[in-house]
């Protein structure tokens, strides 16, 4: 059994309840760990390919937890009963591509259910979703893996549509339980980032807008970027 530092982020976020869904499951190690420490209630692992379901089925017959798994291939949460889960997981994909699943799936937009969501990209596009959908963010952690931070959002449906401003989108509501020492390696990778964006706009004569819109938010980061290394992380 082999899980990275992000699967088993997600793990230790799960709580006891009625069942968990892993949405992409890929070789399907979330569902193969919660199944060998006797988590009590449904364990659903789907994937909208048939190879990855395979290598997750193979994974689970190894471990001796193939009947305590339910495998079913579909697209997102379209084939999974809403009854029998109450932790939803979408972890390994682009941010705009988690909205897709949850968007397709309105029954999760219940205050019964806990998502944990782990996004490789566009986090402020999810952040943004979640906020304009009736979602709460009520923790997050970050992960280190080689030179990139990943972020690890649990959510759940207040049906309150949540004011995030620019720098809490981008790195997430400070006091939200993620790790201080990454938090500032995250905003000095961000600013670094918005740096590089701004020099490659200079070279577009019709992009100001833009310009001046990135500056605005590189200024803020850098400004938080400030109180940070003042001890100001948690005001």
């Amino acid at each position: 059994m082999t899980m990275n530092q992000r699967l088993c982020c997600i793990y230790d976020l799960v709580r006891p309840g009625r069942g968990v869904v892993d949405v992409g499951t890929d070789h399907g190690y979330l569902p193969e760990r919660l199944a060998l420490a006797g988590y009590m209630g449904n364990i659903y692992a789907s994937d909208l390919r048939s190879g990855p379901l395979s290598a997750a089925m193979r994974t689970a017959e190894r471990s001796g937890v193939f009947s305590k798994i339910r495998f079913v291939l579909c697209d997102g949460l379209a084939a999974i009963p809403p009854d029998e889960v109450d932790t939803i997981v979408v972890a390994g994909m682009g941010g705009d591509t988690i909205c897709g699943i949850l968007d397709r799936a309105d029954w999760c937009m219940n205050e019964r259910y806990r998502l944990l969501l782990q996004p490789m990209t566009k986090s402020e596009i999810l952040r943004y979703w979640l906020s304009c959908n009736g979602f709460s963010i009520v923790e997050e952690r970050l992960v280190a893996e080689g030179d990139t931070i990943y972020q690890i959002l649990a959510a759940r449906f207040t049906g309150q549509n949540e004011a995030l401003s620019d720098l809490e989108l981008f790195l997430g509501k400070k006091g939200c339980g993620a790790d201080e020492e990454l938090y500032r390696a995250l905003l000095a990778q961000r600013i670094s980032s918005l740096e590089r964006r701004i020099a490659g706009l200079r070279l577009a004569a019709d992009t100001p807008e833009r310009q001046s819109e990135l500056k605005r938010l590189l200024h803020a980061l850098e400004e938080t970027e400030r109180e940070a290394g003042h001890g100001d992380y948690n005001s």
